[in-house]
């Protein structure tokens, strides 16, 4: 199976954004991914997710640093959630104070997808045309992101991670 993460690395132009996009060049972000297995005594193991296999846990981990001369704001992190992958919304991090959100497609009204706080809720459209209101599912999230809550500033880097489970 073609690795997921070596699709998704080479997407690293589109996991930041900025909002407004000032400085985009001055923004330098990587993103690596890692196949997380436990060793003998329960203790984290990471290894570079070269190819992925059904039922890995991978942990995605992106850095941005700021090289520009001035702080920039409104800088939101990306991070895809590939097609054949569930995200593990319990395992998101961010080095800095940041708004959490995912991407899915929540309302049948709006074609596309969307971005929303959590808890996320979608709306179905039953068999006999009437709406359910329900919690979104992990399994719903296309993207996660964080909106950093103050400006990064120069010389500043902030490292995000997430997990997703193959399918």
């Amino acid at each position: 199976m073609k690795s997921a993460s070596a699709r998704l690395i080479c997407t690293v132009a589109l996991v930041s954004a900025l909002v407004p996009g000032l400085a985009a060049a001055e923004l330098r972000s990587e993103m690596s991914a890692f196949v997380v297995t436990k060793d003998a005594t329960g203790i984290e193991q990471y290894a570079p997710a070269d190819t992925v296999k059904p039922g890995q846990l991978i942990e995605y981990r992106i850095s941005n640093h700021n090289t520009f001369d001035n702080a920039i704001d409104g800088v939101a992190v990306v991070g895809p959630v590939p097609a054949q992958a569930v995200v593990s919304i319990d395992s998101t991090n961010s080095s800095s104070d940041a708004l959490l959100e995912v991407r899915g497609e929540l309302n049948p009204d709006s074609p596309g997808e969307e971005w929303s706080t959590l808890p996320a809720q979608r709306i179905v459209i039953l068999a006999d045309g009437s709406r359910l209101i329900e919690d979104a599912q992990p399994e719903d999230f296309t993207a996660v992101r964080w909106k950093l809550s103050s400006a990064l500033d120069s010389q500043e880097t902030v490292t995000t991670s997430y997990r997703v489970r193959v399918k």
